[in-house]
């Protein structure tokens, strides 16, 4: 155990000694590849109670992250696209095409994926097992004239377990018994299972520990290599900067500005986020 003063340490040594790697290290952009040319999803001029005029598009492989203050309006367009709440006024294409995505049953059924910023409220079933929790949105491909297939669905989620690296004794463990880190691999692995081409993380490491965060920066740069078009939403400046390939900024519930992952720095974000012009 190293011993250091506290004040000749800053945020950086300390995640060094916690991980035992750089800070640098931990998004490792190097290993992305390249994000695709044909666009998966694209909104035009969304409109609902909670945001104005809402357009972008997201192709596959790419990461596309979303950053605002308090209020921005950030996860409310995330839910509208998810179908969980309604839309007024806009299109979403799907692959170019005009869908109306009413409910989330019908994201679901495009190939939409959303992991909630609130999991214990809205991802994990805290009293069920990891093995339900995990199999909940593929339950019919486990199933066999209308019976789910234990031994089938046991096997998905060993399998599953063993590729998140998600640490528990038993598929049978109640999932509220993991550590938050564990619950948000179970909640990946969930909607990876469904194959989806838009997979959206909202708060994607909130309340997950420093060791954890990596793993779960590899696995979103593992999923979006595999061509999943991946949306982060995060208020955690370096997390949106480290893994996006372009940054959307949110303020007063429209978009503020779109920054490549060039150009972005926590400047450039924050004097979208809160200036009323950007720029002043």
């Amino acid at each position: 155990m190293d011993c250091h003063n506290a004040r000749e340490t800053d945020e950086v040594r300390l995640v060094n000694q916690m991980v035992g790697r750089e800070v640098n290290s931990m998004f490792g952009q190097s290993e992305r590849k390249r994000a695709g040319t044909r666009t998966v999803l694209s909104v035009e001029n969304l409109n609902s109670k909670n945001f104005r005029n809402i357009s972008f598009e997201i192709k596959e492989g790419e990461i596309l992250g979303f950053f605002g203050l308090v209020g921005a309006g950030r996860t409310e367009v995330m839910r509208a696209i998810f179908g969980a709440d309604p839309i007024e006024s806009g299109s979403i294409k799907w692959y170019g095409k005009t869908q109306k995505i009413e409910s989330t049953e019908a994201a679901i059924r495009l190939g939409i994926a959303y992991c909630s910023e609130d999991r214990k409220n809205q991802g994990i079933i805290p009293l069920s097992s990891v093995k339900d929790n995990m199999s909940l949105v593929i339950l019919k491909k486990l199933c066999r004239k209308g019976f789910v297939q234990k031994k089938k669905e046991e096997e998905f989620a060993e399998s599953n377990i063993d590729k998140f690296n998600i640490k528990t004794s038993s598929v049978q463990k109640k999932i509220y018994q993991l550590s938050g880190g564990n619950q948000q691999k179970v909640l990946l692995a969930r909607w990876m299972a469904m194959e989806p081409k838009v997979l959206i993380l909202d708060e994607p490491t909130k309340g997950i520990d420093v060791g954890a965060k990596i793993e779960i920066y590899r696995m979103i740069f593992d999923i979006a290599n595999q061509g999943v078009a991946v949306i982060v939403v995060s208020s955690e400046l370096p997390e949106v900067i480290g893994l996006s390939d372009r940054v959307i900024v949110m303020r007063n519930q429209q978009i503020a500005g779109e920054i490549s992952h060039e150009e972005a720095n926590e400047e450039v974000i924050l004097r979208h986020a809160m200036l009323e012009k950007a720029g002043e």
